[in-house]
């Protein structure tokens, strides 16, 4: 990558690979998607599901990886939740279910023959990481393997702390989802994990959720809480017997930026392999 602003998306020849703009009904809400489609497609590979940060950069991510996706033969689908029907779709378990909203979009896109869905391998970045992990702890069956790149904080395999910061018990309205994540946790600890932060990423930004119980549990910025989210996951694996793949990495030189982890720190790489 060199750095400059990705093309839009109607610039790009179907012959090079096609982008398609899929809309998926859920109740009285809509769930877009862009899915890139390399045109040298690798039929063995499944596809990768990338989850947008705060900006809502569906088109952007979908773009920046664009090139990686060639090089490797693998789709790409980056959902768009937008912020009419998505306000808080991080957060996964309110009353308007990003998961559930997932799900029937994947379905979708499995059935207009687009590719098959039924494990893929999910990527999210920010608040899209924030998605992705409890996405993954609700799903582990779905999930081959899942990367998360500098989320402000996390749910922690923490039967002490009250969900979402940890399993435990929380409010009559989210104790559930502590208790079913409990559940799903030693098929999530066998999954493929990588979270990747810039190693200048160590700002606490207005976006950053910060408060002094938050940050002396999983640390003061987004370094730090990637850091010790991979400490404690490797932990409880090891309590329950299972031998962990679980990767803490650096992305040299960047800031908390996806364009400038994909076009300087080689980010897209790391994703798609």
């Amino acid at each position: 990558m060199n750095g400059l602003r990705p093309s839009r998306i109607d610039d790009f020849n179907p012959a090079s690979g096609s982008f398609r703009h899929i809309k998926s009904e859920v109740g009285t809400r809509w769930l877009q998607a862009w899915v890139y489609v390399p045109v040298l497609q690798d039929p063995t590979s499944i596809p990768l599901v990338a989850i947008h940060g705060i900006s809502r950069g569906a088109k952007e991510q979908a773009l920046l990886l664009k090139e990686a996706a060639d090089r490797t033969g693998r789709i790409v689908i980056a959902p768009l939740f937008d912020k009419r029907n998505w306000k808080r779709y991080q957060q996964i378990t309110r009353r308007n279910r990003g998961d559930i909203a997932l799900l029937q979009l994947l379905d979708l896109i499995e059935a207009r023959g687009i590719t098959k869905t039924r494990r893929f391998d999910l990527f999210g970045y920010s608040s899209g990481a924030q998605f992705s992990h409890r996405f993954a702890m609700l799903y582990p069956q779905r999930i081959r393997r899942l990367t998360l790149a500098a989320a402000g904080w996390y749910t922690m395999p923490d039967a002490d702390a009250a969900y979402p910061y940890g399993l435990g018990h929380g409010t009559a309205a989210t104790q559930q989802w502590g208790k079913r994540m409990a559940l799903a946790l030693p098929a999530f600890l066998r999954l493929s994990i990588t979270v990747l932060v810039g190693d200048k990423d160590i700002q606490k930004d207005s976006a950053l959720r910060s408060f002094d119980t938050l940050d002396r549990s999983q640390g003061s910025n987004r370094f730090e809480r990637g850091q010790r989210y991979c400490e404690m996951l490797k932990k409880v694996a090891d309590t329950q017997g299972i031998r962990p793949d679980i990767v803490f990495s650096q992305v040299p030189g960047c800031q908390h930026s996806f364009s400038q982890c994909v076009s300087q720190g080689g980010m897209d790489h790391m994703i798609l392999g």
